[in-house]
């Protein structure tokens, strides 16, 4: 009896472990496409065994456990290259937007700018011409236009960001919430296994974690309960047990006013922390907006307002149809700036010398003594002259900046000086006779003259000298050049012909040389330039007077064309289309960048995710063999049982008899 009834003991455990057994096969391939399941294997053990006298005997075997095959190393890669790939594949996605744009010659700039530059080029070749002048002003009209589509689009792209920053912010709070419940079941399922792990829980706790690394960088703590801690950023907790914190989104200072991210820890309020965020989505849209689309969009505006400045510059130094001082061709914004929240002093921030301001934005801070400026891309400090008076205003990278006396320590400022330049632009001139093409001043050689001197004005240096604007429509005074030997000349103020006044005498004219007459050893400046040349004999006279007729004159046209093409930017070192040629080759380089990273971390990825399945992935073959084997296990240990029943029966006979 004793036999029978061990025997029957060791088959219905038999039974019992290949039945589940084979319910654990059964649900490994129920779940073989369940993304984020984990392979499971029962592990059985061998009862303890029983002494005999002759020894130990036996009895059957146990379920020892349920096993999940999991790594956490390769869990941790996982998360971790499904977070890089994803930056990088967003950062590609939406600088490859802007690449495409900025580079194309009809969407982009160049053939715009390349169009007025040509228009203007015609103008010099006939400055007679209304029709030249006509496609002058439609010409920059057209240019105010790409610079206004340009402009708009990438403040939709602004918009955009901020969207896709809210909707990951919303998917990040789901994630963390959901996290956070599921840690809470994961503990009372320890507790009420016995410390057995709740392999599918787990499963879903993991592909969870995952999905938040698609948002964002994420690192785990487990703890001793099972339960996981999950951080953000540089150690802040998103998730502690079951307990979820949340982000929110927040405007932060600027012409746009970016959307910041923040951490809500309780009774502790809003912690920024958008600087120490990287990874998923949300870290390629940050990435995005602070290495593509704030560049490209002060550099797009800084190019507006060196055109603008410059072209106005040298268009107001000429004259126009009717012989009257040129007006500015464009408008263009000042300065941008903002305060951060909480501050309630303020600036005045003006150009200096737009040839020195760069494309940056700059943080500009009081701390209760001394201001301080950094730029905001590198943070690396700023020098300014000047104290911030009025009188004395800080000068930095061609800015002028005025502070408020009433700043309290702590006050700071967000100063983006370009960044409204693209989409502020406009063109102030519709009548084509008001294009100046023409210079202000007049310089003729008297028809008496015996000698091979030449007179020439190459360039008018400042419009708003007395000369120009004492009397408008002529110039105060008008001069004249009489040479009293090939070497020396006077000077005279030639408002009266008839009895000119002398106001300087000049010597040490080189005839093989040339000399520039202004500024005069005596200080004499008109605010243009005067050249002489050649060989004047004594007695030669050369007037110089204002231009009344400008149709014919070119030489403003000339010089306009020159400022185009000119190294105008950069403290001398830029042209507009280097500016912008190397705003366009900087967007290609990152896109490139961006690709090539998705491309490596994506094969990285790619890797990490064969190993996870080699580990933890369910194999259809194998788990069919298993099948098998448990069911013939099942089988057999059926038959001990019938084994034991026969040998039970057997027994009963014999004591019947």
């Amino acid at each position: 009896m004793a036999g029978a009834s061990s025997l029957l003991g060791i088959g219905i455990s038999a039974l019992q472990a290949y039945q589940r057994s084979m319910n654990t096969t059964g649900h490994n391939i129920a779940n073989a496409n369940t993304p984020g399941y984990s392979r499971q294997r029962i592990n059985l053990t061998s009862a303890p065994p029983q002494f005999s006298g002759y020894g130990y005997v036996g009895t059957g075997v146990r379920t020892g456990s349920v096993q999940r095959f999991y790594d956490a190393f390769i869990g941790n890669q996982v998360r971790s290259y499904t977070s890089s790939t994803t930056e990088f594949s967003t950062l590609h996605q939406y600088a490859a937007q802007i690449d495409n744009v900025l580079a194309d010659p009809d969407a982009g700039l160049s053939t715009a700018m390349q169009r007025f530059n040509n228009a203007v080029q015609d103008l010099a070749n006939d400055p007679g011409s209304m029709a030249a002048r006509q496609v002058l002003v439609s010409e920059g009209k057209g240019l105010v236009d790409r610079f206004h589509s340009l402009g708009n689009w990438l403040d939709d792209m602004d918009a955009q960001v901020n969207g896709e920053l809210q909707a990951s912010v919303t998917n990040v709070n789901r994630l963390a919430a959901s996290i956070a419940d599921l840690n809470e079941k994961i503990v009372l399922a320890y507790g009420a296994g016995a410390g057995q792990p709740p392999n599918d829980l787990l499963d879903q706790r993991d592909m969870l974690i995952q999905e938040l690394s698609e948002e964002v960088n994420v690192s785990t703590l487990e703890q001793e309960d099972g339960a996981v801690n999950i951080m953000i950023g540089t150690g802040q907790a998103l998730v502690v047990g079951n307990t979820s914190n949340t982000l929110a989104t927040y405007k932060g200072p600027g012409v746009h006013a970016p959307l910041k991210i923040a951490l809500r820890i309780g009774a502790n309020g809003n912690v920024p922390i958008t600087e120490q965020l990287s990874g998923g989505k949300i870290g390629g849209v940050l990435g995005f907006r602070e290495r593509v689309l704030e560049p490209a969009a002060n550099e797009l505006g800084r190019t507006a307002i060196g055109l603008a400045q410059f072209f106005n510059e040298q268009h107001e130094k000429g004259v126009d149809i009717n012989g009257q001082l040129g007006r500015a061709f464009f408008s263009f914004p000042e300065p941008q700036w903002d305060s951060y929240p909480g501050v309630s002093s303020s600036l005045s921030v003006s150009w200096d010398d737009i040839g020195q301001v760069t494309g940056a934005n700059y943080k500009l801070q009081f701390d209760g003594s001394n201001w301080a400026m950094t730029r905001t891309d590198t943070g690396a400090a700023v020098a300014m002259s000047g104290s911030g008076t009025a009188a004395d205003p800080f000068i930095v990278d061609g800015l002028r900046i005025v502070v408020d006396p009433a700043a309290a320590s702590g006050d700071s400022f967000l100063v983006q000086p370009t960044r409204q330049g693209a989409s502020s632009l406009q063109a102030l001139i519709d009548d084509p006779g008001l294009i100046s093409a023409a210079y202000p001043v007049l310089a003729t050689e008297s028809p008496a003259n015996t000698g091979n001197g030449n007179i020439s004005v190459p360039e008018i240096t400042d419009i708003g000298n007395p000369a120009f604007q004492s009397s408008p429509g002529s110039l105060s005074p008008p001069l004249m050049i009489r040479f009293t030997s090939p070497t020396s000349y006077e000077i005279y103020d030639n408002s009266n012909p008839g009895s000119p006044a002398l106001l300087e005498s000049v010597s040490g004219y080189d005839p093989a040389a040339g000399a520039d007459v202004f500024p005069t050893p005596g200080g004499l400046d008109f605010g243009y330039q005067i050249h002489l040349s050649g060989d004047p004999a004594a007695g030669d006279e050369f007037n110089i007077g204002y231009n009344g007729n400008g149709i014919g004159d070119n030489r403003n046209a000339v010089a306009l064309g020159q400022i185009l093409g000119g190294k105008i930017m950069g403290n001398g070192t830029e042209s507009l289309s280097d500016v912008y040629n190397s705003l366009v080759s900087d967007v290609g380089t990152t896109t490139r960048q961006a690709d090539l990273a998705e491309r490596s971390h994506g094969q990285l990825l790619q890797r990490s995710l064969d190993a996870r399945d080699a580990v933890s992935g369910v194999n259809l073959d194998e788990e069919a063999a298993n099948l098998v084997r448990f069911q013939q296990a099942y089988q057999a240990a059926a038959q001990v049982i019938a084994t034991a029943n026969e040998m039970f029966d057997t027994l009963l006979g014999a004591v019947r008899r």
